[in-house]
């Protein structure tokens, strides 16, 4: 079928809505919080037959990210992390993310499956330390904040990857079309500067964000890095759909 194309924008039956990965990005900003949190909320977040990590740690993060090849753009972006083994395979599941970028919000659920929402984001970096934020409706919903204290020691550039929960509903409203755990690739991890210190982390609650509600037992390590990574495809690796009619 031919494509209309009016100002770069195409229409058509094969018509490419956004730029498909893998994605480059080039130094990126990352204020990125490790806290212990209860047990319960983790299992209530991370669907079977993934299996939570045994010190029930989370990771929440605020940062500034740069996607430089096939496309460029800049966006800001914060979410949760909960380290997770599949077997004999281990990453993290990611149950929220926030964006504040259009583009990237929507291939990254239709491709992946991330869990991503519109909010506001906000990072700030000095000399002395960094500070963080991420607001929804005009009300603060994550707050970090920390103080230099060191230099982090180098770490050799690595691969891992995000467990993912693609969903997508029916449209008569009955169950779902897709339903699945897919993996998204992180390739050629490179941390380029790593700063370390003491961090404050506040979380509050909407009527449709209730992070508010996940308990705070301890910011167990606290770290600032600059670095690339390759955002690369995934596999299916479970189908809670397989073998159905």
């Amino acid at each position: 079928m031919t494509k209309i194309n009016f100002g770069g924008a195409q229409f058509g039956v094969n018509a490419q809505p956004y730029a498909l990965p893998p994605y480059q990005y080039r130094n990126n900003e990352m204020f990125t919080l490790k806290v212990e949190t209860d047990r319960n909320c983790l299992k209530a977040m991370v669907p079977e037959p993934l299996t939570i990590n045994a010190e029930n740690i989370m990771v929440i993060y605020v940062g500034m990210l740069h996607v430089t090849e096939p496309t460029q753009i800049s966006y800001g972006e914060a979410g949760i992390m909960v380290p997770v083994t599949l077997g004999d395979r281990a990453g993290t599941f990611m149950p929220i993310l926030y964006l504040d970028e259009v583009e990237l919000l929507t291939a990254g659920r239709e491709f992946w499956g991330f869990p991503k929402v519109r909010g506001d984001i906000f990072i700030q970096r000095d000399e002395d330390g960094v500070a963080a934020r991420v607001t929804e409706g005009g009300m603060d919903i994550i707050n970090m904040k920390m103080d230099f204290e060191r230099e982090g020691e180098p770490i050799p550039v690595y691969d891992r990857e995000h467990f993912l929960l693609k969903s997508i509903p029916s449209v008569d409203g009955d169950g779902y079309d897709i339903r699945q755990i897919n993996t998204c690739k992180v390739r050629d991890d490179k941390r380029k500067e790593i700063l370390e210190g003491q961090a404050s982390l506040a979380l509050s609650s909407t009527s449709r964000n209730p992070l508010g509600e996940l308990p705070v037992r301890n910011v167990v390590s606290a770290v600032y890095t600059v670095g690339d990574i390759l955002l690369d495809r995934g596999e299916v690796i479970h189908d809670y759909l397989a073998g159905s009619s």
